[in-house]
């Protein structure tokens, strides 16, 4: 397995922890974490010591630690099936755009990505050729992957999108 404790990252719509737990058992450090949920904040606090940020939009990656990776499940109400589906007329559908605009600033080697599956079809795939494009004119190649956690054991079926980027220039 490579070595993984020279890698940072950071955490964003970090939740209580699903990408920190990953990465930190590959070695990684998180040097900065951001959600917006007060109890999701406590939880991640007491589960890895680092008080998350509280708005992703007011993180300034000039202020920031240089880092490797950045992770996140960016919100997902926008575009489920479950939703109303209103796409980037929903202002937490245009949060993927702070995800871009740290990763031009920071230019991190890749970016974990992950929502609901849906995000590939909703608003008529116009969503998923946004990211893309988005990912594309950045300077990262996409990989999707869909999982589930019923493919690995656990007795859930709740089916998502990983989007796994790597910077060109690496890729």
């Amino acid at each position: 397995m490579p070595n993984f404790s020279d890698l940072k990252f950071i955490d964003l719509f970090c939740g209580i922890g699903g990408f920190h737990v990953a990465l930190k058992r590959l070695g990684a450090q998180c040097v900065v974490a951001c959600d917006t949920d007060k109890r999701c904040r406590e939880v991640y606090q007491a589960n890895f010591g680092i008080v998350p940020e509280t708005d992703v939009r007011e993180l300034n990656p000039g202020e920031m630690p240089d880092f490797d990776i950045i992770c996140g499940g960016f919100p997902c109400q926008p575009f489920s099936n479950a939703g109303k589906k209103l796409t980037l007329d929903d202002d937490r559908g245009l949060l993927f755009d702070e995800i871009i605009r740290l990763a031009v600033a920071k230019r991190p080697k890749f970016m974990f990505l992950e929502n609901v599956k849906h995000i590939l079809k909703v608003g008529g795939g116009e969503v998923f050729e946004y990211i893309r494009g988005k990912l594309a004119h950045s300077g990262y190649n996409l990989q999707i992957f869909r999982m589930s956690p019923h493919e690995y054991g656990v007795p859930q079926q709740r089916e998502r999108i990983y989007f796994a980027c790597v910077r060109n220039d690496i890729y």
